[in-house]
């Protein structure tokens, strides 16, 4: 039987093991967090284009430049919009989608995809 004295603290391994899943969710923290301050550029890019007053009214490339112009400012330049914007009309609005991936290389050959999806409905103009 073992006396107190001998049970206690943690041994080599554990503390080992406590220390390496510290360091596993730092490093996954510095490599996606990035990608989610990015993400949330765009969501702010889109809610700002939404709060215009002629958006309604503004065409597929005057809303992409005005994004464009959004995201060169903000320095966001992961996104396409020609491949990962859409405006569908919906009755009497329409609705903008900006659908995008990030691919972030994490060790080697293993990589962490993120998938984000954002979408806003506007008024078309005269209403």
């Amino acid at each position: 039987m073992r006396t107190l004295n001998d049970q206690r603290g943690m041994t080599m391994w554990s503390l080992l093991f406590v220390l390496g899943m510290i360091a596993l969710v730092v490093f996954l923290i510095l490599k996606l967090f990035p990608v989610y301050m990015a993400d949330m550029k765009v969501n702010s890019a889109l809610d700002s284009l939404v709060r215009t007053a002629d958006v309604g009214s503004m065409s597929k490339s005057d809303i992409s430049e005005a994004l464009r112009k959004r995201f060169e400012i903000d320095n966001v330049d992961h996104v396409d919009l020609g491949k990962d914007m859409t405006i569908t009309p919906r009755g009497r609005s329409r609705l903008i989608r900006i659908k995008y991936d990030a691919v972030v290389p994490m060790v080697g050959n293993i990589s962490a995809l993120m998938e984000f999806n954002h979408e806003r409905e506007v008024r078309a103009s005269g209403e």
